[in-house]
Parts: C-alpha cells; structure tokens; sequence
C-alpha cells in the first residue's frame, strides 16, 4: 500500500493553501511629557501674575499716598457775600499740582471771610478769590425783605440782578399803587423756620433807597423781578 503525500507548500504557505498572518509590530509606548515641565509652565504663570498684582497694589498706594485735601466750593457765591460752612466742601487732588489752592484743614480760617469774586460751584478756591471784609461798591449798602410767595419768581438765588417793586400801603379805594425802588443784587436767601412758607432775602441796594427798601421789605410789601446783569 502506497502512502500519499502531499508537496511541501511553497512561498510560505500553509499546508492548506492559506497564507499565514504576519505578527503586528509592537505598538511605541506613548510619549509621556515630563511632569517637572508642566509645574514649571504653572509656577511661571503664577509668578507673573503674582508681579502685575504686586505692581497694581503699589500703583494704587503711591497714587493715594501722592494726594492732598483742599477746600472746593460747594455752590455758587455771589460777590461780597460771607462764607459759611455750606459753601465749602473737600476735594482731593493730585500733591504737587502747582495750583493755588487752601488746604482742607484751614477751612475754619475761610468761613466768616469775604468772597471778593463770584464763586462757582466745582472750582478750586483759590485765596486770592478772599478778602476780609464786605467788597460792597462805594454807596450801596444791604437791606432785608420778607418775601412770601408770588413776591419773588420760582428759582430765585443769590447773585440775581432784581427790580425792587413796592406795594403801597391801600388807599381809600382799597388798593396799592406798586412803585419801583430802583435795582439791587441778592446776596443772601433762607427760607423761614416758624412754618409760614416765608423766605428771607438780603438785597445790596443804593443807599439812598435803603430805609424805603428796608421798611417795606418788613412790612412784606416788596416784590422782586429778576433782570438781565
């Protein structure tokens, strides 16, 4: 009895005809970055912020540490009007800004003096805006009136240029003629405080007019009309 036999398989063939697989090339491990290298991008980081924080504080300091306190003025002040607490106020500014200014802690040398120019709200005071005394013109003198309202227009303030009207006391028919007491400027102005809705106004009138200005503003028979400088 003959034995078959099968040929060798060629060009590395199985013996049934399939080809063999060929083993995957081991796979490179991953490359891993080195922890040191990433701590060390953080910790620069940090550093920089750390620097512009630093830097922002000491910015700041320097910036408050370069200011100084002075006296500003809180709302408009006629010429030759007094000055109280009310018209001042505290304003920091840069130190070393080459302005005239009053230091904050002499505002209570300021208050009881003269204003020589008309003030305006938001400025600066400036020492030579001051005198120590009234800076009335030569021959005009102030007088007081109560007003009630309907004797002065809504918005009246100090420094206004006003027409003195006065109500004559009634005649026999029961009415007073208004007569005009010249012109004068406003340099002070307070409301009342028994609750009768009055105002009390101080006007720099001519001196000539004074005791008819004067006697009629008590009684409560001057009117006021607001008029162009």
């Amino acid at each position: 009895m003959s034995i078959a036999t099968r040929p060798a398989p060629r060009n590395g063939s199985t013996q049934d005809g399939a080809t063999p697989r060929r083993a995957a090339p081991p796979s490179a491990p991953p490359t891993l970055k080195p922890a040191g290298r990433r701590n060390t991008g953080r910790i620069a980081l940090g550093v920089v912020v750390l620097a512009l924080s630093a830097l922002a504080a000491v910015t700041l300091f320097s910036s408050a540490a370069d200011r100084t306190a002075v006296i500003g003025v809180a709302r408009d002040v006629p010429p030759g009007a007094v000055l109280t607490e009310g018209d001042l106020r505290e304003v920091p500014i840069s130190a070393g800004s080459g302005l005239r200014v009053v230091a904050a802690e002499d505002a209570a040398d300021v208050v009881g003096r003269t204003a020589s120019v008309g003030l305006v709200a938001g400025s600066l005071l400036n020492p030579d805006q001051l005198s120590d005394g009234p800076t009335l013109a030569e021959g005009t003198v102030v007088v007081g009136a109560v007003l009630k309202g309907g004797q002065f227009p809504v918005g009246l303030a100090i420094g206004d240029s006003v027409e003195i009207v006065e109500t004559t006391a009634p005649d026999a028919t029961g009415a007073g003629e208004p007569v005009s007491r010249g012109r004068g400027t406003v340099t002070d102005l307070s409301d009342s405080t028994d609750g009768q809705s009055l105002h009390t106004v101080s006007i720099a009138v001519s001196a000539e007019d004074a005791t008819v200005i004067s006697a009629a503003g008590a009684a409560g028979r001057v009117s006021l009309v607001v008029t162009a400088p």
